[in-house]
C-alpha cells in the first residue's frame, strides 16, 4: 500500500498512515451526511461495540462533554474530532470519521482557518477520500506555515493516491530538508519506488530503519511495510520478512495485515490468510481478502463471506461511495465472475486512484474482457511512472498476447 497506505488502509492502505499513527490503508465507507455530533449520553459513543473500559471511548466522553458545555471551543472541538479520527480509522469504522467532520461541522467552511484547523480537515476527507478540497486546505496550511511536516507529509501521500508524483516527490524532499529521520525517508523511498528508482529508494530505506531501532513503533511498522511493498514489486525475497517484522510490532495494524495478506494469496497460501485474518471480518478489505482465501481452500464459510461481501459492496454503491471499487472490482471479477462488472469498477477506481495496486485491478479486468483500450490508461501511466513491479510486467505481457 505505499505512501497510500492510509488512504488504503485501505485496503487499503501508505504516507497518510503515519498522520494517524500509521493506521492501515483502509478503505471505509462514509455517512451520507455529516451533521454536527456531540454524543447526548454515554450510550452513543459505545454504539462501535467497543469495551466500555476502553480508555478511547472514556477520553471522548470527557472531550465530549467539555464541548458540550462550551459549543464554541474550537480546541476542545479539533481534539474530540482528532480522537474521533483516530478510532475510525484504528476500528475500520466509518461514522466516527463521519462524527469527526459534524464535530467540526461549525468551523468547517471558515476560509480563514488555521493551519492546525484546516490540516485536521484535511486529514478526515483524506480519510473518506474527497481529495481535491483535501489537497487545497493543506496547501492553503502550507503556504501560511511553510514548515509544517504533518501537512507535507499528508500532501505527499494524497498526491501518490492520485498520481501527481512530481508534487509528492517535492513534499517528501521538503519534508526531509525540515524534519530528517525514518518518516522522510519512507517517504522518499515510496515516490521514488514509483518513479524508475525502486532499488536505491529499498536499499535506502533498509538503512534507514536499521539506522534507527528506537524510532516510535507505529512509524517503524509504516516504513517496514513500505519496504515490504517495494520488495513485492521487485520480487525480493526479503518480502516477507519485513512484513512479518512489521506485524511483530502490531498483529492488528491493518495495512501490514492486507499487504501480508495479499502476499500469501498471490503465493498460493491461502490457508495461511485464513488464519491471518479470522477475527477481521469488520473491516472490509480483509473481509474480502479472507472470502478469498476461503474459495481457494474450499473453506464450508466461503459462500457466507460471499454473500456478506456481496452486500457490503451493494450498500457501499448505494451511497455514492468511491472508496471500495478497487476491491469491488477484484470481488467481481475472482468471485462473482462478472468480467464486464468487473471492468466498470476498475475504470471508475482509476478516474480517482492511481497506485501500483489499481494500475493491477484495471489490467486484470481489461485483459479478462480481451479490451485492450480498457487498458491503456494503465499501461500509459506505468511508462510514464517508470514503475517497477513484476506482476504488472507479467500483466502487459499478457495484455500483449491476448491482443
Amino acid at each position: 500500500m505505499s505512501l497510500a497506505a492510509q488512504c488504503k488502509r485501505t485496503a487499503v492502505r501508505p504516507l497518510a498512515a503515519a498522520l494517524i499513527l500509521i493506521a492501515l490503508a483502509i478503505t471505509v465507507t462514509m455517512p451520507a451526511a455529516a451533521a454536527p455530533f456531540v454524543p447526548a449520553d454515554d450510550n452513543q459513543v459505545l454504539e462501535s461495540g467497543l469495551p466500555t473500559a476502553d480508555p478511547r471511548v472514556r477520553q471522548m466522553r470527557a472531550l465530549a462533554q467539555a464541548l458540550r458545555e462550551h459549543r464554541d471551543d474550537l480546541s476542545a472541538a479539533m481534539q474530540l474530532a482528532s480522537r474521533q479520527l483516530a478510532m475510525g480509522v484504528a476500528e475500520a469504522d466509518p461514522r466516527f470519521v463521519g462524527y469527526a467532520r459534524g464535530t467540526l461541522a461549525p468551523w468547517w467552511a471558515d476560509d480563514d482557518a488555521s493551519p492546525a484547523l484546516r490540516v485536521l480537515r484535511a486529514r478526515i476527507l483524506q480519510a473518506q477520500h474527497d481529495f481535491v478540497p483535501a489537497a487545497a486546505d493543506l496547501r492553503a496550511a502550507l503556504r501560511d506555515m511553510p514548515h509544517a511536516a504533518q501537512a507535507l507529509l499528508l500532501l505527499a501521500a494524497i498526491d501518490e493516491v492520485t498520481g501527481d508524483l512530481a508534487e509528492a516527490k517535492d513534499s517528501c524532499a521538503r519534508l526531509a530538508g525540515l524534519r530528517p529521520g525514518l518518516a522522510a525517508a519512507a517517504c522518499a523511498a515510496s515516490i521514488g519506488s514509483l518513479t524508475g528508482d525502486a532499488e536505491r529508494s529499498y536499499a535506502e530505506l533498509r538503512q534507514a530503519i536499521e539506522r534507527d531501532p528506537t524510532a516510535d513503533a507505529s512509524q517503524r511498522i509504516w516504513a517496514l511495510t513500505i519496504l515490504g511493498e517495494i520488495a513485492i514489486r521487485r520480487g525480493e525475497p526479503a518480502a516477507e520478512q519485513h512484513l512479518q517484522q512489521a506485524l511483530a510490532l502490531d498483529s492488528r495494524d491493518l495495512y501490514a495485515l492486507t499487504a501480508y495478506a495479499d502476499y500469501l494469496l498471490d503465493n498460493g497460501r491461502a490457508t495461511e490468510v485464513l488464519r491471518l485474518l479470522r477475527g477481521f471480518e469488520r473491516v472490509d478489505a480483509l473481509y474480502l481478502r479472507l472470502a478469498l482465501a476461503a474459495q481457494a481452500t474450499g473453506d464450508p464459510g466461503f459462500a457466507r463471506y460471499r454473500d456478506d461481501v456481496a452486500a457490503r459492496f451493494a450498500a457501499a454503491r448505494r451511497q455514492g461511495d468511491r472508496l471500495h471499487l478497487r476491491d469491488a472490482s477484484r470481488f467481481a471479477l475472482e468471485i462473482e465472475h462478472d468480467r464486464p462488472r468487473a471492468l466498470d469498477f476498475a475504470r471508475q477506481n482509476w478516474t480517482v486512484h492511481k497506485t501500483p495496486y489499481d494500475a493491477r485491478a484495471l489490467l486484470a479486468a481489461a485483459i479478462a474482457c480481451r479490451d485492450l483500450m480498457a487498458a491503456r490508461p494503465a499501461v500509459e501511466w506505468v511508462t510514464a511512472t517508470g514503475l517497477e513491479d513484476r506482476t504488472i510486467d507479467r500483466l502487459i505481457e499478457r495484455l500483449a498476447l491476448s491482443g
